[in-house]
C-alpha cells in the first residue's frame, strides 16, 4: 500500500515506532486515536502526520527524536534521512536523500521500497477505518 501526501508529511515506518514508542504503534494508536482520519494515516508499514508550515514540521520531527529516532545522518558528506523522512507534496520531491522511500510524483504518495505501491490511503480511508 501507499500513503497519500497532503501539504508538509512526515512519514515513518511503524516498526521505527514500535521501537521507540512505549507500548509500540498499537498503544500509539490508542493514545492518539481522535487524530487517524484527521493529521494520521498508515499503512502496514508507514505512518504519516503532517502540517502546513516548516515550523510545525520541525516541532513534529522533535517529537520523535526524542523519543529515540535519529531523523538524518551525515554518510558520504552528503546528509540523508535514517528513521524518519519528510517531503512537501506541492513539489513531491524530498528534502533529503532516503534509502527505503518511493515517490509517485503523479499520484502524490509514497510506499516502502521494499512493499509494492498497491492502493493509496490516506485521510478518507482513514476515516472509514477509525470511523
Amino acid at each position: 500500500m501507499a500513503i497519500q501526501l497532503e501539504k508538509i508529511n512526515l512519514i515513518i515506518p511503524i516498526k521505527q515506532i514500535n521501537l521507540c514508542y512505549p507500548g509500540g504503534f498499537e498503544l500509539f494508536r490508542e493514545h492518539h486515536k481522535a487524530k487517524f482520519g484527521e493529521n494520521f494515516w498508515h499503512d502496514m508499514h508507514l505512518f504519516r502526520d503532517g502540517t502546513r508550515n516548516a515550523e510545525d514540521m520541525e516541532t513534529l520531527v522533535l517529537f520523535w527524536q526524542q523519543k529515540g529516532l535519529v531523523p538524518y545522518v551525515e554518510q558520504n558528506g552528503k546528509r540523508k534521512w535514517k528513521d524518519m523522512f519528510v517531503i512537501d507534496a506541492a513539489k513531491a520531491e524530498p528534502t533529503l536523500p532516503c534509502d527505503w522511500i518511493e515517490i509517485d510524483q503523479k499520484n502524490k504518495c509514497v510506499f516502502h521500497k521494499k512493499r509494492s505501491k498497491g492502493r493509496i490511503i490516506g485521510r478518507k480511508e482513514m476515516r472509514m477505518y477509525y470511523g
